[in-house]
């Protein structure tokens, strides 16, 4: 179509330009004579300079069509676009890069690209800029480069690019398109941080698994959390009743200043009730009255410029409670958490093994005391019988009788006391308000007592087991006539917190306090041995402590507390 307008419009000229030409040589009256060679040329003339100037329009239109559909591209996109030239001067950016960098991109215009980049990259990225023009070598991958922006007020941070080439009459033209990609380096980062602390968790945790004690899983507990959490201190409270009680820390200085606290007190009590860790990312906040750090193993308010900002508080099941403190606010992140219950895991599993090893060798040692008992606690009055009963034989005599009787009988008692011990021993039932007087008297009445008495000095109510405290009062009881005669007098009284039992008898030697509740320790030959250790069992099993010590009248006391 502009190829045929512009013949036209070469032919039209070409036939005017005869035209006149020929009425001025021409006579007049004469025909004129138009000369079709000359015209053809000048047709042809005007083809192609009418060929020439449409093309050129043609062009001029598709590039400016094609740079409306490139403005339109990339200043509806959500990614700075910037395109520079072969000097990495910068001839366009979008209004994305603006937001991006803190530029206006009428300031960008016509600067170097280096101005967007932090200064130890400028040098390599001109070096590399020059290498591809001189050679087309490429000193970076084009697609997806990772490297660090600079924004207008000196900020740092991640960008990764994607280059495109392009060339427009022999000129280079290099278009990037950038994005931010700090969130995507923040949680990578959080994944680092987190699988870190999962590998730290696992070394922490076969530190805690290994150990042989109750004091080394407290104490382990402390110095990992120092190391799994970023933690300044840690320190580890177990309950006891309803109490709270330090028992390890990080810092050794600092257990020696806690005290006890309550269950139901500030963080580590709310963390311990509710089962659930708590994180909190600046105390500054909640220094005061009920929820104060000093109830959470912290420092007095206003006494150290140090204080902790951050905590992390972990119950540790029934056990306790772990608590990790920061000097540094919001310390502790929600990936803290999800590890911290996995910690506590590791801790409720190793006390849990530690305390049913306890219970095997309680129950190996016990297996131990029965089979002492049967090879030679009960061979003897066996022997004794056997030996009796032999003499009846061979002489007819009727008078070792009685002393066969007396080993069957002491052969009853000892079975008694095993079975009590085997299948009692620790055992305690539901306990209830019982009276001191009702059980002192019921247990008194189930002994045969003889010429012996019994005085309640006082009285009082507490919580029990009622069968397996009469058992308790029954074996004190004959160990006080035992060892002090029909006539020996048996007082009972409350104390602060208890009560206790004392006879008039001879006492217990000093000595022989820390034996006297082992199994069959006896300085009475009629005696079993397992009376006193069945009561220090069940003492023991209601949560009580027992000591010997010595009566008002010189005779044997013994005081249980801790009710």
């Amino acid at each position: 179509m502009w190829s045929l307008g512009g013949a036209i419009v070469g032919v039209a000229v070409n036939i005017w330009f005869l035209l006149i030409i020929s009425l001025e040589q021409a006579p007049s009256g004469e025909p004129i004579v138009l000369n079709l060679n000359g015209a053809g040329i000048f047709m042809a003339a005007g083809v192609l300079l009418g060929y020439y100037a449409t093309g050129l329009q043609a062009r001029e239109h598709q590039l400016e069509l094609s740079e409306h559909r490139f403005r339109a591209l990339t200043e509806n996109s959500s990614f700075a676009v910037i395109s520079i030239d072969e000097t990495s001067t910068i001839r366009y950016a979008n209004d994305a890069t603006e937001e991006l960098f803190g530029y206006p991109t009428t300031d960008l215009v016509g600067e170097p690209l280096t101005m967007l980049m932090p200064t130890r990259f400028r040098e390599s990225h001109l070096e590399g800029l020059s290498q591809y023009l001189a050679d087309g070598s490429r000193t970076v991958d084009w697609d997806g480069l990772e490297l660090a922006g600079l924004r207008a007020d000196g900020e740092e941070f991640p960008v990764e690019i994607s280059f495109g080439e392009y060339v427009v009459d022999d000129n280079h033209l290099f278009t990037g398109v950038i994005q931010d990609i700090s969130d995507r380096k923040a949680a990578e980062r959080q994944l680092r941080d987190h699988t870190s602390k999962v590998t730290q968790l696992h070394a922490v945790a076969t530190e805690i698994t290994s150990a042989d004690s109750r004091e080394q899983v407290y104490q382990r507990t402390a110095d990992g959390a120092v190391d799994v959490f970023p933690a300044d201190v840690a320190r580890v409270a177990i309950a006891d009743g309803d109490q709270l009680v330090p028992a390890a820390s990080s810092d050794p200085d600092s257990i020696e200043e806690r005290m006890p606290v309550s269950t139901t007190i500030g963080y580590a009590g709310q963390s311990y009730q509710s089962g659930e860790v708590l994180r909190l990312d600046d105390l500054t906040d909640t220094r005061s009255a009920a929820q104060s750090p000093l109830e959470d193993g912290g420092p007095q308010p206003d006494t150290d410029p140090a204080e902790p900002r951050a905590l992390l508080s972990i119950p540790l099941g029934e056990y306790g409670v772990l608590q990790a403190f920061a000097y540094e606010p919001a310390a502790f992140s929600a990936r803290d958490e999800e590890v911290a219950e996995m910690l506590a895991t590791h801790v409720t599993t190793a006390l849990q093994r530690i305390e049913a090893e306890s219970t095997i060798r309680r129950e190996r040692d016990r297996l131990e005391e029965f089979a002492s008992i049967l090879s030679h606690d009960l061979r003897n009055p066996l022997n004794v019988a056997q030996g009796r009963l032999e003499l009846i034989q061979m002489t007819g005599e009727l008078e070792h009788i009685d002393a066969i009787e007396r080993a069957l009988d002491r052969m009853e008692r000892l079975i008694g006391d095993m079975l009590t011990l085997a299948l009692e021993g620790d055992a305690v039932g539901e306990t209830q308000p019982v009276a001191l007087r009702t059980v002192a008297t019921h247990a008194w009445n189930n002994v045969a007592t003889e010429a012996a008495s019994l005085e309640i000095e006082s009285s009082g109510e507490f919580g029990a087991d009622h069968s397996r405290l009469v058992q308790v009062f029954e074996n004190l009881y004959r160990n006080a006539i035992e060892h002090g005669g029909d006539g020996v007098t048996v007082r009972v009284g409350t104390l602060d917190g208890g009560f206790y039992i004392e006879d008039t008898g001879p006492g217990i030697p000093r000595d022989e306090r820390d034996d006297v509740f082992e199994s069959g320790y006896t300085t009475n030959q009629d005696g079993t041995g397992f009376g006193l250790a069945i009561v220090k069992r069940i003492v023991e099993a209601h949560g009580w402590e027992i000591e010997v010590t010595t009566g008002r009248d010189g005779g044997a006391r013994f005081e249980i507390s801790g009710i």
